[in-house]
């Protein structure tokens, strides 16, 4: 039963190559769009030609004092969604960028805002149920319970006109009507307690017929599925994936990619109890799990490193599909030794490779770690993004300020992007075509 269940769900993975894309987009898409948030700097990568270019924000015309953390660049490259935070004294938002010229040569781009939607006051307060530490193996990390309210997780809606953000540090989801300027036009937020706190994104199918929202903190052990309306734009999460089975569980998700309509991958970051676990209960070690919409169900199918020297190193922050591959990107989260002080974070970071042609099973390709086929000073890594044609994947460290292009014909790294081109903080890099 076992093999025939691989059997289809690989032939369903042949038959949908490139479902990440979104339908009917151009096939020139080509720009990957992040944020310097040291000094809120716009950054633009041509994937095509490796080039960089960049633009203090504060500098563009209309822009309004902000502390910046995501982007998202729409499929025909004309324009750019910056999320902004609460971090006072400056307005949560959602800011949109009109690129008006980009100058490859020069490295330069012309921009106008738009417009500005405020999302929250400054100095707006998350709101995380209060967790501690009970195990050496698990501490509770400043960088997971930020004071003030964020916006992260932006995505496209497939086969509609809407885009979405949410507070992860509460439980909002906000959409949006994009209408053909490029604006934004809010639709009513959705929230609905438990089952939407702590939301890094509601990432959606190819096809725009479910979404996954993963829940980013301690003992989240389970995915939301979501329900989208593609004609009005609303949200509402229909039911829950537990991670695991039993009394055991994968918790703590950054986000999900899709590999068909039907099948997706997330990763689990938690690594041991907190006071968010309950007596009896058990999270399973760092990993990645197939999640079935159609079933329900989720299966683990990347463990940690075993003593065949096969699995994680790291707790998976981010998952990107390439041409039948699966990217992960490992970030030292927590700090490699038992109670390790927050100076700890961040000490490694290393990037596996899998061929996921059977999509149970996962099978080791490879890993590149600092100084082997990644640079010697890489660590954290925190995101990947496969291009809309697959061809590269782009994983990021906003620790030791790396942007890396990794050629998915040949696994290897064949651009790095450091502080010596720029890059202060790099995050919330978004690849044009994509949903998320």
């Amino acid at each position: 039963m076992m093999k025939t269940m691989h059997t289809a769900i690989s032939g369903i993975f042949a038959a949908a190559l490139g479902a990440a894309a979104l339908p009917g987009t151009a096939l020139a898409s080509h720009i990957l769009s992040g944020v310097n948030m040291q000094g809120c700097e716009l950054v633009l990568i041509n994937s095509e030609t490796d080039q960089m270019a960049k633009v203090a924000l504060p500098t563009v015309y209309g822009w309004q004092p902000a502390a910046c953390q995501h982007t998202a660049i729409s499929a025909d490259e004309k324009t750019v969604y910056m999320l902004t935070d609460a971090v006072p004294p400056y307005t949560a938002s959602v800011v949109t960028v009109h690129l008006k010229h980009v100058d490859w040569d020069a490295g330069t781009i012309d921009a106008k805002v738009l417009q500005t939607i405020p999302l929250a006051h400054p100095g707006s307060p998350s709101q995380f149920k209060t967790v501690t530490q009970v195990s050496p193996q698990q501490p509770v990390m400043p960088w997971t319970r930020p004071a003030y309210t964020q916006t992260h997780g932006p995505t496209f809606l497939p086969n509609s006109k809407y885009f979405y953000v949410t507070h992860y540090t509460d439980n909002r989801v906000r959409g949006f009507k994009v209408k053909g300027s490029g604006k934004l036009h809010p639709i009513p937020v959705y929230s609905d307690g438990d089952l939407t706190r702590q939301t890094h994104g509601v990432n959606f199918n190819n096809s725009g017929t479910v979404g996954l929202g993963v829940g980013y903190d301690y003992d989240m052990g389970t995915v939301r599925v979501y329900k989208p309306n593609t004609r009005t734009g609303e949200v509402k999460v229909t039911g829950e994936i537990k991670l695991g089975a039993g009394n055991m569980y994968g918790a703590m998700a950054h986000y999900a990619v899709w590999m068909t309509d039907r099948y997706a991958y997330i990763g689990t970051m938690q690594q041991g109890p907190t006071s968010a676990t309950q007596p009896g209960q058990f999270v399973i070690e760092p990993s990645v799990w197939l999640v079935d919409v159609q079933d329900m169900k989720a299966t683990r199918v990347i463990g940690t490193q075993n003593p065949q020297q096969v699995g994680l190193l790291r707790s998976p922050s981010d998952v990107a599909l390439a041409h039948g591959k699966l990217y992960v990107a490992e970030e030292d989260s927590w700090g490699r030794k038992p109670n390790a002080p927050a100076s700890d974070y961040g000490r490694d970071g290393y990037v596996s490779i899998w061929d996921v042609s059977n999509p149970a099973a996962p099978k080791f390709i490879k890993r590149l770690a600092p100084g082997q086929g990644l640079p010697a000073d890489f660590r954290n890594a925190h995101t990947a993004s496969a291009t809309k044609d697959g061809d590269a994947v782009y994983v990021s460290s906003f620790i030791s300020n790396h942007l890396v292009k990794i050629d998915t014909a040949t696994d290897t790294v064949t651009k790095v992007y450091s502080m010596d081109d720029g890059l202060m903080m790099f995050h919330g890099e978004y690849a044009a075509g994509r949903n998320r």
